[in-house]
């Protein structure tokens, strides 16, 4: 009895254009933009979508959409295709006319004997009957046979990936190494490139000069920036950090250490308006204030979050860092010891998310986040496991800031509306893109597509398991003054203040 093909299937569509071995492991894939795919894993039939492992010379892959060579095989934009080619190869007259043991020494010349055998126990099929002979079942089972013993069967180590490329190339001053810009917002060192380069996990070309030296390029076609960094482009702040946090409100024996970080295009008196809002839903207690006014008619404030969310830390970054730990030691002193409540707006949320990464996982786990409108979420783990943020669902900046997370959270927010589960959601995206990606109808395959989906989705919609999406105000869509911004606020309040009575 055959056994059902749980094969993991790489992508199927007609988008790949050209592919080519690079070596023995590894077949190179690229689409009509020219995006680049390494296929690594599994056996050489997966990596080639040639699950029949048909030859590259002739009709049958020439007719098939073959885009490539892997020594004498063909490779194929999918494995569907590469089905069709051995369909046709087996409807041959060569074939369709011979018997089994004209396929066993086909695929293995030198011991036809033993393939043959192999066949007959999967297919339950004599020996002695033609091709033309078998019923569309019969037929079936072959092909199916073929596929199993040429290995188009999981391995458990398959590997399709879509390769990051070089955005730009970031030119420090003062001596500092240059660094680059990839395009899944990470920066790597030029030894980090080159490592991830000859990896697989990097789309770039490494130059070599005779001298020795290397430099790094985009493939053709592909626009690398060239971007300077220098040192003046976002001034350091200067001063005591006892002198520069605001706090408005009177510190209270006790009481929780309140911290606020106000978002972009924010005034100083609009920061410590936002800030006293807070003091008063808290009765009148201290609420420390982290300096971010804009500047140069929001011009800087822009700066910072674009370097934050595509180049690297700005010393706002590290300015905050400074501001966690000074209300951590505030923390310390106090012998009730007190949470450590901090509210962060807008591009706050941005500038916590880094601040985070400069602290160590016992101090970040003391800091209670709560984001609002954020132009990134605080993901769950990062910091106290009940941070927590929030996003109005009119409000454009989360879904410029974290358009994936922000989109998932909003078709949970509208399905729960319609009485939805969020396992239904998943589901319900999972063979939206079985619809959308493949161009086949077979509902096995669109099925095993599907699972291979929900299984990503359940992943990502972990990221938002700390994430709540709110009914928009009918005026402000981002502000902190926002109704459903605050009722949050005087709701945490409420939860964490502690009783002076």
């Amino acid at each position: 009895m055959i056994e059902k093909n749980t094969t993991q299937l790489l992508p199927t569509t007609q988008q790949y254009r050209r592919a080519y071995k690079f070596n023995s492991d590894v077949i190179f894939y690229f689409d009509a933009a020219g995006n680049k795919y390494v296929a690594s894993g599994g056996s050489l039939a997966w990596r080639i979508n040639n699950p029949g492992l048909v030859k590259t010379r002739g009709h049958f892959a020439c007719s098939n959409g073959t885009i490539g060579s892997c020594g004498p095989y063909a490779i194929f934009f999918d494995a569907q295709q590469g089905m069709k080619a051995l369909s046709a190869w087996l409807h041959s007259k060569k074939y369709y006319e011979a018997k089994l043991r004209a396929i066993a020494e086909y695929y293995q010349p030198d011991s036809p004997e033993s393939f043959l055998d192999q066949l007959i126990s999967l297919t339950k099929i004599s020996a002695n009957i033609k091709i033309k002979s078998l019923s569309e079942m019969e037929l079936q089972r072959l092909l199916l046979a073929i596929q199993k013993l040429s290995r188009y069967s999981p391995q458990g180590n398959e590997s399709f990936l879509l390769l990051p490329k070089i955005v730009a190339k970031i030119e420090n001053e003062k001596g500092l190494e240059d660094t680059y810009l990839i395009s899944d917002n990470t920066v790597l060192t030029k030894k980090g490139a080159v490592e991830q380069i000859l990896s697989h996990q990097l789309d770039g070309v490494i130059v070599h000069e005779r001298k020795g030296s290397i430099h790094l390029r985009s493939r053709p076609n592909h626009c690398m920036w060239n971007i300077r960094m220098p040192e003046a482009t976002l001034p350091a702040l200067q001063g005591s950090i006892d002198v520069l946090i605001r706090t408005v409100g009177e510190r209270k024996q006790g009481q929780c250490i309140w911290g606020f970080i106000n978002g972009i295009n924010n005034t100083k008196e609009e920061a410590v308006e936002a800030a006293t809002r807070i003091s008063l839903a808290a009765d009148g207690e201290a609420v420390f204030s982290m300096p971010n006014d804009t500047a140069f008619y929001c011009i800087k404030d822009g700066l910072v979050c674009i370097t934050l969310k595509f180049i690297c830390d700005t010393p706002i970054v590290q300015w905050a860092a400074k501001f966690f730990r000074y209300l951590l030691c505030l923390q310390e002193k106090d012998k009730t010891n007190p949470l450590v409540v901090i509210f962060a707006h807008s591009q706050g949320a941005i500038i916590a998310e880094h601040a985070l990464e400069l602290l160590n996982d016992k101090e970040r786990k003391r800091l209670l986040i709560f984001t609002f409108g954020g132009g990134s979420f605080i993901v769950p783990g990062k910091s106290h496991p009940e941070s927590h943020n929030y996003a109005s669902a009119a409000d454009f900046v989360c879904r410029m800031g974290s358009p994936n997370l922000q989109y998932y959270a909003l078709e949970r927010y509208y399905s729960f509306k319609k009485g939805q589960t969020e396992k239904d959601v998943m589901k319900r995206l999972a063979m939206l893109d079985a619809m959308f990606d493949l161009d086949t109808t077979d509902p096995r395959t669109m099925e095993l597509y599907s699972q291979t989906r929900l299984k990503y989705y359940e992943k990502e919609f972990e990221k938002i398991r700390n994430v709540t999406v709110l009914d928009p105000d009918p005026q402000w869509k981002h502000k902190f003054e926002s109704s459903c911004y605050q009722s949050i606020v005087k709701a945490i309040i409420k939860k964490y203040q502690r009783n002076q009575s």
